[in-house]
């Protein structure tokens, strides 16, 4: 009993990694990493990690909006 509960927290836990297919990044805010959260709240990917269905136009926006920020 007493083993179920400590590898139900250690599930609960933080990952160790971004939810994102690939990336070894820790995660800081939702499971992704910095550069992928932005991805999400700029809606490149899903809360899955996976990419949504106009990626690409999306994409080239947020390369746009990226390159904008910095400068």
């Amino acid at each position: 009993m007493g083993d179920n509960n400590k590898k139900k927290q250690k599930e609960e836990s933080g990952a160790l990694h971004c939810k994102v297919k690939g990336c070894k990044h820790s995660p800081s805010k939702f499971s992704f990493c910095t550069e992928h959260f932005d991805q999400f709240k700029f809606g490149l990917i899903n809360k899955n990690g996976e990419p949504c269905m106009d990626f690409e136009k999306k994409e080239a926006q947020y390369k746009i909006h990226k390159e904008s920020k910095s400068a």
